[in-house]
């Protein structure tokens, strides 16, 4: 069962105190192609993600500290945008696709970023939303893990995982010669387990 225990947090943008919960126990049971767990107990990843009840700010327990005062004026330009409501309810497809944008805000890396707009595909789909909002998200994922690439921000150890996904994530997007060749990238690299290329020769089964 998914367990949780009360934090109270101190928002870092408009310095409102709440009360919010932290996942401190989950259980998985598999995961589908592109990593996104099959949870047993509900899908706690919108718990991971703690949003500000007055302006908006969405973030992890640790984007809740120590942002500077530059990044604050920065994100409170983008939360301007959102046209908050107190006390708004957002879903966990719609909170990791503000995240992502915060984090680009407040200079994450490329690589974070992409984590969370992955993550958004994820509630995406367990959520019910429409193609076009999975796609979307899909599409920026692809862009900041490639840009993560580009400046080096991956280890040897996590390429293959990388390509791997750059693979699917593609497949998924309909655009097979960019998913075939991140898949066949592999073939390249030093370590590879080989529970991750049996995953990649069933995605590219897939590919006509």
């Amino acid at each position: 069962m998914t367990e949780f225990e009360p934090k109270k947090l101190s928002c870092p943008c408009c310095e409102a105190e709440f009360e919010t919960r932290l996942v401190t126990g989950f259980r998985i049971g598999d995961k589908d192609a592109d990593f996104c767990p099959r949870y047993l107990d509900g899908n706690p990843l919108p718990d991971f993600l703690h949003v500000c009840p007055e302006c908006g700010f969405v973030g992890f327990e640790a984007d809740y500290r120590n942002m500077d005062e530059t990044k604050v004026k920065r994100v409170g330009t983008l939360l301007a945008g959102f046209h908050w409501q107190k006390n708004q309810s957002l879903g966990g497809a719609e909170r990791y696709r503000r995240a992502a944008l915060i984090g680009i805000y407040t200079g994450k890396r490329s690589a974070e970023v992409a984590d969370l707009y992955l993550q958004a595909t994820w509630c995406s789909r367990m959520e019910g939303e429409n193609d076009d909002d999975q796609k979307g998200a899909r599409r920026k994922a692809v862009k900041y893990f490639e840009l993560a690439m580009a400046a080096e921000e991956f280890s040897p150890d996590d390429l293959p995982v990388v390509h791997y996904l750059l693979g699917e994530l593609n497949r998924r997007l309909g655009e097979d010669e960019k998913a075939l060749r991140h898949f066949d990238k592999m073939d390249d690299l030093e370590k590879v387990d080989p529970w991750l290329i049996e995953w990649r020769d069933k995605q590219k089964a897939l590919i006509k």
